[in-house]
Parts: structure tokens; C-alpha cells; sequence
């Protein structure tokens, strides 16, 4: 695993970099040959960066000390 992100550009930078390779991935796939295990491979990294945008989120919206 990567190391931890802690502050926002870092997290920003993050997001980024996961959307770009998602993009790679939807780009690589030939929607004549698409399958069920592709579509949810898909959904599944979509759903992952959701967690994980989740979760930096709530490190934006709390309070700083």
C-alpha cells in the first residue's frame, strides 16, 4: 500500500490520479466485448474512490486545531 494522505493537496492530488486511471481503464475496454465481471470491476473502482473521497471529506470538514 501507499502511504498515508493526510493533507488536501495531497488527497486532491490522490483523486486525481485515481479518476485518470479509472479513465485508462474505461478507455482500454471495447464496449462490443464488455462483460458482467468488466462492468463490476468498473463499478467497483468507482465505488472505492466514493470511500475513499468519503473520507477526506470529513478531514476537510473538521475543524482544524
Amino acid at each position: 500500500m501507499g502511504k498515508a494522505v493526510e493533507n488536501t493537496s495531497d488527497q486532491f492530488r490522490y483523486v486525481k490520479n485515481r479518476i485518470d486511471m479509472l479513465h485508462q481503464v474505461v478507455e482500454s475496454m471495447d464496449p462490443e466485448e464488455l462483460d458482467r465481471e468488466d462492468f463490476q470491476r468498473v463499478h467497483q473502482m468507482v465505488e472505492q474512490l466514493h470511500i475513499k473521497m468519503d473520507r477526506f471529506k470529513k478531514d476537510w470538514d473538521a475543524p482544524e486545531s
